[in-house]
């Protein structure tokens, strides 16, 4: 069924929800298991407050909290007796979603589905499903 299973994770709940599921599926179905994490670039105001505070590294900062969220969550799967591969990439978060999950020959893509208005459109999760090269589980 389903034998290279990746997780889009970051710091929210939504994606903390979608590796636990990821681990127990990947136990059950003794699959691959990888985790994707994405630094975007700064916003645009980064320049801005890198005037006002110039000892604030945007960049750095996120590489290391984004390390250290990955060294966790290879520590849950290992408890669980999972085997996890995490990749930490630079680039806009659709695309290197995508680009990891088609590098890796993942057949199910799980992430995060956080809550929005029905008003709302364009949001990571579903760009990500529209274009995603495997079958996609998002978690609530």
């Amino acid at each position: 069924m389903f034998h290279k299973i990746m997780v889009a994770y970051d710091e929210s709940s939504e994606a903390g929800r979608a590796l636990g599921a990821s681990i127990e599926l990947a136990k059950t179905l003794s699959a691959e298991l990888s985790v994707v994490s994405v630094l975007e670039p700064p916003p645009g105001y980064y320049s801005f407050a890198v005037s006002a505070l110039p000892a604030f590294n945007w960049t750095e900062e996120k590489r290391v909290k984004y390390s250290a969220l990955q060294a966790e969550a290879r520590q849950q799967a290992k408890a669980a007796g999972v085997e996890l591969n995490a990749e930490l990439i630079n680039g806009d978060e659709v695309g290197s979603i995508i680009e990891c999950a088609k590098r890796h020959h993942s057949d199910l893509l799980v992430m995060g589905m956080r809550k929005h208005s029905w008003m709302m459109a364009g949001h990571t999760s579903q760009d990500i499903a529209e274009r995603a090269p495997c079958a996609v589980l998002g978690i609530k």
